[in-house]
């Protein structure tokens, strides 16, 4: 089709709309993708890491101390969430008590309880199962 017919039929020409303005044309290999990095969190003297996990009262996520390296998993638990459910800030108070108290080869040792009363959050720091799993083992 050329210009004449594309205005007879209605159509507006590329110069007449002014797309040169707002449509680019880049040569591919122009077009770098980087994916964005996340920024390391740091809790206390712990670094954030992956999700582990994810059940009715929180995330579990796997946190590196910073000072000794070694691996913890911790509870994201938010008392908001905890609120909603019946018995929920007292259930986890509770498992915070026994877990303190508790020193059993078959159950993971609490190591830490961080709080953060700005964003109303619990972390329960717990003792990596793989590095229990060493224990047990040997």
């Amino acid at each position: 089709m050329d210009e004449e017919e594309t205005t007879e039929m209605g159509f507006f020409t590329e110069g007449e709309l002014g797309m040169e303005s707002f449509i680019h044309r880049i040569d591919s290999t122009e077009v770098i993708y980087q994916p964005r990095r996340k920024r390391a969190k740091l809790i206390g003297k712990y670094l954030m890491g992956d999700l582990l996990g994810e059940g009715s009262y929180g995330k579990v996520k796997e946190m590196l101390d910073s000072e000794t390296l070694c691996r913890r998993a911790v509870k994201i638990l938010k008392k908001k969430k905890l609120r909603r459910i019946p018995n929920g800030e007292a259930n986890v108070k509770k498992e915070i008590q026994l877990l303190r108290r508790l020193r059993h080869r078959n159950v993971i040792q609490l190591v830490d309880v961080l709080f953060n009363e700005e964003k109303q959050k619990i972390y329960p720091l717990l003792r990596s199962w793989d590095e229990g799993l060493v224990i047990v083992l040997k």
